[in-house]
């Protein structure tokens, strides 16, 4: 079978069967008949965001990108998987990839996520089952990858206490361009180091300004937060994602870390989901920023599963 040609082509309402019918035994999460159907219902899934690789019109590989409902684009891929009868599965997914991406408007704010559970996390096919997406993401056009680990809660666990050393009020937009700027200064995010370098850190403020802002939720949420003094310490971003209630971004001020302020923020955050009767909130920290994930831990959060990002253009 692998010696035949591949095609590559969106899909049309006539492939609904093809898609149903799609399945994986990969140790990484992917979109089943169930979510598929629950999200092409809501917009978040579309028919043309959705790609086949086929050989003699048999399908050998399915991409399904998730947008807004509404956009003109997707956002992310959410699921790339191929047949095991492939020798070559990086050459079909790079395939998948490639082509989709050329068609999509906005290709450089695209991402490639790649979800696995903590219950396949030893599985011993999963090194396979990334290396070739890996491949596929960077061949495809992705030009970097970063590891991040994925936490939840619920309205069932411990409130966290509040703050009694900080203050949270209203913040303009103005007022958050410049605690975007300032909180860049050491990040650890990775998509924030990348962004500096390659745009500068005021453009980094203007995208997270409006990326944020395009976020399910409410605006007048976010918060900033000060000393009584006064003396801004740092700021909290609550939103939510298509699913969940969400710790979007907290930033703690360069000036005032290692002083334990990120609970501070964290908590405020949980608080005002909570009270919001939110029964289900998340958050996402690269691997790599132990401080907080440790934060995220103390706050009665459970990792979930570790995602491994595909960006950059």
């Amino acid at each position: 079978m692998n010696d035949l040609p591949l095609t590559v082509r969106p899909c049309a309402p006539e492939d609904l069967s093809k898609l149903e019918q799609w399945s994986s035994t990969d140790p990484v999460d992917w979109v089943d008949r169930a979510r598929l159907h629950e999200d092409m219902a809501s917009g978040n899934y579309r028919y043309e965001w959705t790609w086949l690789a086929e050989r003699a019109g048999r399908p050998v590989g399915r991409a399904v990108w998730w947008g807004r409902p509404g956009a003109s684009s997707p956002v992310t891929l959410d699921c790339l998987s191929v047949v095991p009868a492939e020798k070559r599965p990086a050459d079909v997914g790079a395939a998948l990839i490639s082509s989709a991406r050329a068609a999509f408007e906005h290709t450089a704010d695209l991402e490639f996520n790649v979800d696995v559970a903590v219950s396949n996390s030893r599985e011993a096919s999963l090194p396979s089952a990334l290396a070739w997406r890996e491949s596929a993401a960077h061949r495809g056009g992705f030009t970097r990858t970063t590891e991040r680990v994925s936490f939840a809660r619920t309205a069932d666990d411990p409130v966290p206490a509040a703050s009694t050393r900080l203050h949270f009020s209203a913040g303009t937009d103005a007022q958050f361009l410049a605690v975007f700027e300032a909180v860049a200064a050491g990040s650890l995010d990775s998509h924030t180091r990348a962004m500096v370098a390659e745009h500068g850190v005021a453009a980094l403020a203007e995208d997270d300004l409006a990326f944020y802002g395009s976020l399910p939720g409410r605006r007048e949420a976010w918060q900033i937060a000060s000393r009584p003094d006064g003396t801004t310490v740092g700021f909290v971003v609550p939103t939510r994602n298509a699913y969940d209630a969400a710790i979007s971004y907290l930033g703690v001020l360069p000036e005032h870390r290692g002083q334990g302020y990120v609970d501070d923020l964290l908590s405020q955050m949980v608080r005002m989901h909570h009270d919001d009767g939110q029964s289900r909130i998340v958050g996402t920290t690269d691997v790599v920023n132990a401080p907080m994930r440790s934060a995220f831990e103390r706050a009665g959060f459970a990792v979930t599963r570790t995602r491994i990002v595909h960006a950059g253009w």
